[in-house]
């Protein structure tokens, strides 16, 4: 820093945490690294105030992505859970043999069970 007019200064950090408003106003009129970093910083929160529509703006989008991925998820979810199902039941009786023989099924059989064809 420089010896002239900042011996007193801790750096923009400082200043502009520790002083009120009127005292750091002085001390940038009198501290040129100060008085440059703050016009710095002036024109960061210049940009972010520039760029907060766009910012809030993906937020709406993100959230309107987000609720048409969950309503699907649901939607599918409803729709999947009765079909495994039929799916469960139908390899059930596969594995534990509840399946129909020809007979049953009123088809033509001879004395051992085979399909009767003529």
């Amino acid at each position: 820093m420089k010896e002239n007019n900042t011996t007193n200064c801790n750096g923009y950090e400082a200043m502009f945490t520790f002083l009120g408003d009127e005292d750091f106003q002085k001390h940038l009129e009198t501290c040129e690294e100060c008085a440059a970093e703050h016009a710095k910083m002036q024109r960061v929160s210049e940009l972010i105030q520039e760029a907060k529509p766009y910012i809030k703006q993906k937020k709406k989008q993100w959230k309107v992505l987000a609720t048409a991925a969950v309503f699907f998820a649901a939607v599918f979810a409803t729709l999947s859970v009765p079909l495994c199902m039929v799916g469960v039941d139908v390899y059930d009786n596969v594995v534990a043999q509840n399946t129909y023989d020809a007979q049953e099924l009123g088809l033509p059989v001879d004395e051992y069970g085979f399909l009767y064809i003529e």
